[in-house]
């Protein structure tokens, strides 16, 4: 007797988003395909200021001055102090995102009034210093 072996060919399928121009697509790789790394280069960057759709950033060790928008920043404008070191995410040179330390410290400028007899909770509202932007 004869043993035909069948040849499975073992793939994945994935859905990509692009950090460049946020298009999602699908694609399939198959067992043995190589895919290019990106040239990714992470660094550390002071924040200066926010001028109307821009945010300023200086590299700390070039002083090398960098302008990114909105989409670029993204969640982590909420949380940005003037003169804080955030980490910039560059691909070829060109920012795609920033990430902001885990731990905040924001001023607390004003608290909603206690209640005598109110212990069910330790939280109430507060007004931060910097206001928290929805974006």
């Amino acid at each position: 007797p004869t043993c035909q072996a069948r040849q499975v060919r073992l793939f994945v399928r994935a859905k990509i988003k692009s950090f460049l121009d946020g298009k999602v697509i699908e694609k399939t790789f198959h067992a043995g395909d190589k895919c290019e790394e990106p040239n990714l280069v992470e660094k550390t960057m002071q924040y200066l200021y926010h001028d109307g759709d821009t945010y300023q950033f200086m590299d700390i060790e070039s002083y090398e001055q960098i302008a990114l928008n909105d989409s670029q920043v993204g969640e982590a404008s909420k949380w940005m102090l003037d003169g804080m070191q955030v980490q910039v995410l560059l691909h070829n040179d060109k920012a795609i995102s920033v990430d902001v330390p885990q731990v905040v410290a924001l001023k607390i400028i004003e608290t909603a009034p206690n209640f005598k007899g109110d212990t069910s909770s330790a939280r109430k509202n507060q007004r931060l210093k910097k206001p928290v932007r929805s974006c």
